[in-house]
C-alpha cells in the first residue's frame, strides 16, 4: 500500500511539473566564444539527462573491460567452488557409509577448498582412519587458524598432548581456548586439571572464577572442587615435606564431611599432640563415619597388645557401629584371634547387607577358629555372588585405587575418584592377609593388593 502511494505521489508531482513548465516554458541563452545557444527549459533539462546518461553507458562499458579479466577469474573461481561443494557432500557421504577410500578419492576432487573448515575437517577425520599421525597433527594445527574449527582442534591437540604426558604443551594449546559462556565447560575444567597436574596455584585460582563466570556449575559443586584441590594441594606440599595445615583447614571448611581431609587433619594434629588427634579422629568418627577414618585410628595403635586392640574394637563398636567400621573392626578381631569379637562383630551387620568381603571374613573365620571347611566352602560360595565392597574408584575408567586422588592415575579425569560400589563380577574385592600383631593393620575395603593375599589362602582351603 506504501509503495502505490509513493508511486502516487511522484506521478502527482511530476505532472505538476510538467504542466508548469509547459504553460511559463522559459528561455535559457548560453554565451559562449561568441557562440549564443538558446532553448526552453524543458528542452535543456533533456539535453543535460541525454548527456548523464551517455556518459554513465560509457563509464560501465569502460568498467567492464577493466575488470573483465576479474570478472572472468571470479566466475572460474566460482564453477571450481561448485564442484569442490558438490565433491565435499559426496565425500562426508561416502564416509558415513564407511567408504573411506572413495571419501578420500573425493576429497582430491576438492583441492579447491584446501584450508577451509570443512575441508580440514574431512582430511582430518580421514588422516584419523588411515592413522596417519603427522597429517592429521598438521590438519589440527591448520584448524587453529579458524573460529569455526578453533574448539575442535583445541580439544584435540590437548587430548593429544595429555596421552604423550606433555602437560607444558597441553597448557599451551588449552589456553588458546575463548572465555565466554559459548565456550564447553569441558575446557575450563580441563584447563584446571593440567594447572593441577602442573602446580600452577595461581591459575588454578584463575580457573576456578572462569568455571565460576562462565559455566553453569552450581555453587554447591564448587565448594566441593576447591575443597577436593585444597585437599590436593595439603597432599602434593605433604609429599615435598612441607607441613602446612591450612590447606587442610580450607578443605574441611568447603566440605567437612570428606574422610581423607579428615584423616590428613587428624596425621598433622598427631604430629604436634596425639592426644587432640584422637580427641578430633573420634569425634569424626561419630559424625561422618568411614572405612578410612577407622583404619587410620586403629592403625595408630598397630603395635599394642591384644588387650589393647580389643578395647579399641570395643570402643569403637560404641562410637559407631555402622557396616563398614563393623567389618574393619572385625578384620583386626581376626587378626589378633579374637574370634568371638569377629564373630560378634560380623553379625551386629545384617545379612542382607553382606558384602563380599564380608563373606570372605566369615569363611575365613570357619577355617580359622573351628577348621570347618564345609562351613568355609559355603560363606566362600556365597561370597562369588555377593555385592561388590565400596571402594575409592575412578567412575571414568572404573580404575580401582588405594586411596583418594584428585586425579585418575589411569585415564586422568578430574575429581573423578569415588567413594563408589562397582557392578562388575570382575572386580575382586580387596583386603589384607592376615599376619602377626606386629604387623601394620590395612583395613579397607579397598586395598588393591591385599584382596589377593586372602584369596589365595581361601582358595587354598577349597583344594584341602
Amino acid at each position: 500500500m506504501f509503495k502505490i502511494f509513493l508511486v502516487f505521489l511522484v506521478l502527482t508531482i511530476t505532472g505538476f511539473i510538467t504542466i508548469w513548465l509547459k504553460e511559463d516554458p522559459g528561455i535559457i541563452s548560453i554565451e559562449w566564444h561568441g557562440w549564443l545557444i538558446e532553448s526552453s527549459i524543458p528542452i535543456i533539462c533533456t539535453l543535460i539527462l541525454l548527456l548523464v546518461s551517455i556518459l554513465l553507458i560509457l563509464f560501465f562499458f569502460i568498467k567492464r573491460i577493466i575488470f573483465l579479466p576479474r570478472t572472468l577469474h571470479k566466475g572460474l573461481n566460482n564453477r571450481k567452488k561448485i564442484k569442490a561443494d558438490i565433491a565435499i557432500i559426496k565425500a562426508f557421504a561416502a564416509k558415513h557409509m564407511g567408504e573411506l577410500d572413495l571419501a578420500k578419492s573425493y576429497s582430491k576432487r576438492a583441492k579447491f577448498l584446501d584450508n577451509t573448515p570443512l575441508k580440514l575437517l574431512l582430511d582430518s577425520e580421514i588422516s584419523n582412519y588411515y592413522g596417519n599421525e603427522i597429517e592429521l597433527l598438521e590438519y589440527h594445527q591448520n584448524m587453529l587458524q579458524h573460529p569455526e574449527t578453533l574448539l575442535m582442534s583445541i580439544k584435540k591437540l590437548t587430548l593429544k598432548n595429555i596421552d604423550n604426558k606433555e602437560i607444558k604443551n597441553a597448557l599451551k594449546i588449552i589456553n588458546m581456548s575463548p572465555k565466554s559462556k559459548n565456550t564447553p565447560k569441558w575446557f575450563f575444567y580441563t584447563s584446571l586439571q593440567l594447572n593441577i597436574l602442573d602446580n600452577n596455584w595461581e591459575q588454578v585460582n584463575s580457573c576456578i572464577k572462569n568455571i565460576h563466570k562462565y559455566t553453569n556449575t552450581n555453587t554447591n559443586s564448587l565448594k566441593l572442587i576447591k575443597s577436593r584441590i585444597f585437599l590436593h594441594k595439603a597432599l602434593v606440599h605433604k609429599k615435598q615435606e612441607i607441613i602446612e595445615s591450612h590447606d587442610v583447614d580450607n578443605s574441611l571448611k568447603f566440605d567437612s564431611s570428606f574422610p581423607p581431609a579428615i584423616v590428613l587433619k587428624a596425621k598433622l594434629l598427631y604430629k604436634k599432640d596425639k592426644k587432640s588427634a584422637l580427641m578430633y579422629i573420634e569425634k569424626s568418627m561419630k559424625k561422618y563415619p568411614h572405612p578410612d577414618i577407622t583404619n587410620y585410628l586403629i592403625n595408630i595403635f598397630h603395635n599394642e597388645s591384644k588387650n589393647k586392640l580389643l578395647n579399641i574394637i570395643k570402643s569403637l563398636i560404641k562410637l559407631n557401629n555402622d557396616i563398614y567400621t563393623s567389618a574393619a573392626l572385625a578384620k583386626v578381631a581376626l587378626q589378633i584371634e579374637a574370634w568371638s569379637l569377629a564373630r560378634k562383630t560380623i553379625n551386629l551387620i545384617s545379612e542382607e547387607k553382606w558384602t563380599k568381603y564380608i563373606y570372605l571374613m566369615m569363611a575365613e573365620l570357619e577355617k580359622k577358629e573351628h577348621g570347618d571347611n564345609n562351613k568355609f566352602k559355603i560363606w566362600y560360595n556365597k561370597s562369588r555372588d555377593a555385592p561388590l565392597d565400596f571402594t575409592w574408584g575412578c567412575t571414568s575408567c572404573s580404575y580401582i585405587s588405594r586411596k583418594w586422588e584428585l586425579i585418575c592415575p589411569k585415564c586422568s579425569s578430574l575429581d573423578s575418584i569415588q567413594w563408589q560400589q562397582f557392578s562388575s563380577s570382575s572386580l575382586e574385592v580387596e583386603t589384607a592377609p592376615i599376619n602377626s600383631r606386629h604387623s601394620k593393620i590395612s583395613f579397607g575395603l579397598n586395598d588393591e593388593e591385599a584382596a589377593r593375599g586372602i584369596i589365595k589362602e581361601l582358595g587354598t582351603g577349597i583344594d584341602r
